[in-house]
């Protein structure tokens, strides 16, 4: 339980830090339409800190960890991680980026993406809590379940 919550801790301070960066280097102003293709490059952070957490204090047999029991520990991760993520993007899109939501919607609507008031409502401080909060569940599941799979089959 512990090593999910710390594991879960890091993961959402990783997700507050990269936000930080992006805001920082302008994909939250100036940058925005690039903001879409670089987040992607946060899968390589979560898929890191899912496997530490996974696989730390393992030392079964082989070093080899179950399927069920390496899933579970990416769900209980993934939990605590879904439970803080509103927080996080509540924090960032308040204080430390209060403009990136209004961003995000002029920028769908000028790139015809989404019309006006579909563009004003998905982004919205309450959607976009729920919506982050329901992919990062969905991801970290994914992640979890590819995870258990190479580490079940791992081989010393």
């Amino acid at each position: 339980m512990m090593n999910a919550i710390r594991y879960g801790v890091l993961f959402a301070s990783a997700i507050f830090l990269w936000a930080v960066v992006e805001w920082l280097i302008g994909l939250h102003g100036p940058y925005i339409r690039y903001h879409e293709y670089l987040s992607y490059f946060f899968a390589v952070p979560a898929v890191g800190i899912m496997y530490c957490g996974i696989t730390h204090g393992e030392n079964g047999q082989n070093n080899r960890v179950g399927f069920r029991r390496a899933f579970k520990k990416g769900l209980g991760i993934t939990s605590v991680v879904v439970l803080l993520c509103p927080l996080v993007w509540y924090t960032l899109c308040t204080f430390v980026s209060p403009d990136f939501l209004s961003n995000m919607a002029r920028h769908a609507i000028e790139t015809e993406t989404m019309p006006a008031p579909l563009a004003t409502k998905r982004f919205s401080l309450a959607n976009h809590l729920l919506v982050s909060s329901l992919s990062t569940a969905v991801i970290g599941v994914v992640i979890s379940l590819v995870i258990a799979v190479i580490v079940a089959r791992r081989k010393k």
